[in-house]
C-alpha cells in the first residue's frame, strides 16, 4: 500500500514537472544583492520578498536601484531582504555564472542515475548554483578552499530537505512509504549528490584561476560560509 502510494506521488510529481516546463510560472530564487538584482529583477516582474523581520510580501515591481526594490506600496532595501523569489516562467540570469552553466552540473553522472536523482538536480539547483560559485569564485573572493565548498554544499542541500519527523513510527513510515519527497528520501540523494562532488569535482575547482565575484554578501554575511582564513 506504501509503496504504490509512493510510486503515485512520484508519478505525480514527475508530470507536474513535465506541465512547468512547458511554461507555468515558479518561484525563483535571487540573491539580494545589487548585481543579482540589477541581473535578474526589471519593473514589471513580479516578486516574493522575505524581510530579516519576519515580513513578507508579494508585489510588482515598479523600480529597481542599487539599494531597494520598489512597488506601488513598497520599498524593501536590499540589506533587509533575507529570501527574495522572482516568480516567472523561466529561472532568471545570473551576473556570476559567466558562459559556463550553473546547476548540478559536478554530480551530473549520478543525477542520470535514477527519477530520483533527475528531480533532485531541480531541487537541490540553489545549492548547486552556489556550488558552482563557490569553486569559480570561492577562493579569490572569500578565501574559501573546495573542503569549505563542498560542506557548504551538503548543508544547503539538507536545509532545502523537509524536517525530519521526530518519532521512530514516522521514520519507519516514511522509510517504507519512499516518497520522493520525504525527509528521508532527499537526506539520501543529498548524501549522493554530496558524495559525487567530492568523487569528481576536484578539476573543477579553480583555486590560482578563481576570479572575484561578490556572490554571497559580504564576507561572513552567511552562517554557511566559514570565515576567511
Amino acid at each position: 500500500m506504501l509503496q504504490t502510494l509512493g510510486k503515485t506521488l512520484r508519478r505525480l510529481m514527475l508530470l507536474s514537472l513535465i506541465a512547468c516546463a512547458a511554461g507555468c510560472a515558479q518561484k525563483f530564487t535571487v540573491k539580494p544583492l545589487p548585481n543579482f538584482v540589477d541581473a535578474a529583477i526589471k519593473p514589471g516582474d513580479k516578486v516574493e520578498v522575505t524581510t530579516y523581520g519576519g515580513e513578507s510580501w508579494k508585489f510588482e515591481v515598479t523600480g529597481v536601484t542599487k539599494t531597494a526594490l520598489h512597488g506601488r506600496e513598497h520599498k524593501v532595501r536590499l540589506v533587509e531582504i533575507a529570501d527574495l523569489k522572482k516568480i516567472a516562467r523561466k529561472r532568471p540570469p545570473s551576473p556570476c555564472g559567466g558562459e559556463k552553466e550553473l546547476g548540478c552540473s559536478v554530480p551530473i553522472l549520478i543525477s542520470m542515475a535514477s527519477n530520483e536523482h533527475a528531480h533532485y538536480r531541480e531541487r537541490f539547483y540553489d545549492a548547486c548554483a552556489q556550488h558552482d560559485y563557490c569553486y569559480r569564485h570561492g577562493s579569490a573572493t572569500y578565501g574559501l578552499d573546495r573542503d569549505d565548498c563542498d560542506e557548504e554544499f551538503l548543508v544547503n542541500m539538507q536545509n532545502s530537505c523537509p524536517n525530519q519527523t521526530t518519532s521512530v513510527f514516522g521514520t519507519v513510515v516514511e522509510i517504507m512509504g519512499n516518497s520522493i519527497d520525504s525527509s528521508f528520501t532527499c537526506m539520501r540523494i543529498a548524501n549522493d549528490f554530496y558524495t559525487a562532488a567530492r568523487d569528481f569535482g576536484e578539476k573543477h575547482f579553480e583555486a590560482k584561476g578563481s576570479s572575484y565575484c561578490e556572490y554571497n554578501g559580504p564576507p561572513g554575511r552567511s552562517a554557511l560560509i566559514p570565515p576567511t582564513r
